[in-house]
């Protein structure tokens, strides 16, 4: 049977990922340049980036991390796959690309918005074997989520497999209120956005207020 473990908003241990570096509150603040585990990177919207780019950082990926993003084995995107991926309507989709300075990809999240649910929305998130256990996963998921609640979306939710602990332990390290439903392979995530209001801007706050009174 499945099991439901929530957990409350951890505001210290939010505030603390929020510390330190120019996160944004709107698409208009990117790129963002920050440090990373002592590396330079470069954190920008996806939109515009170059397949070929998008593709040799796909295989540089190891099998198992395909595996646990993708849930299938690792195989040559089709261009049309790719298109799709690279080429989303603004309106429903964002998704952000954390690079090196040389634009190497290290980091890569999407937030996809529900057609009947507008206000919430499917994410995931994929670092690169080489980048992995330095936060490049948390801050990357924090940017996004900021940029999706400024959006209006107040609930994520995501399928994750069972057996990817990385990333079941990352959302519980993110400090915002999280819900798991628990099966044998997959494991249903669900985390409230609204408390991200608070690193918003007041007229941020106000417009989604008034967007969802009409």
């Amino acid at each position: 049977m499945p099991r439901y473990l929530c957990w409350p908003m951890q505001r210290e241990r939010l505030a603390k990922g929020l510390e330190g570096w120019p996160y944004p509150v709107a698409r208009s603040a990117l790129p963002v340049a920050m440090n990373l585990s002592g590396e330079a990177c470069l954190l920008r919207e996806q939109l515009g980036v170059e397949p070929a780019q998008m593709l040799a950082a796909y295989e540089d990926l190891s099998a198992q991390s395909i595996y646990l993003r993708f849930m299938r084995a690792k195989r040559t995107p089709s261009p049309e796959l790719v298109s799709h991926f690279l080429d989303y309507n603004p309106e429903q989709q964002i998704a952000l690309l954390l690079t090196d300075m040389a634009g190497r990809p290290l980091a890569q999240a999407q937030s996809i918005r529900r057609r009947l649910h507008p206000d919430r929305a499917e994410f995931s998130c994929i670092v690169a074997d080489h980048f992995q256990h330095r936060g490049a996963g948390r801050r990357i998921l924090l940017a996004l989520a900021l940029l999706a609640r400024a959006g209006g979306i107040a609930e994520w939710t995501a399928e994750v497999l069972a057996q990817n602990r990385p990333m079941l332990l990352m959302l519980k390290r993110l400090g915002l209120p999280l819900t798991l439903v628990t099966g044998r392979e997959m494991v249903f995530a669900r985390l409230d956005l609204s408390v991200l209001d608070e690193w918003l801007p007041a007229e941020v706050v106000h417009a989604m207020t008034k967007t969802k009174g009409e």
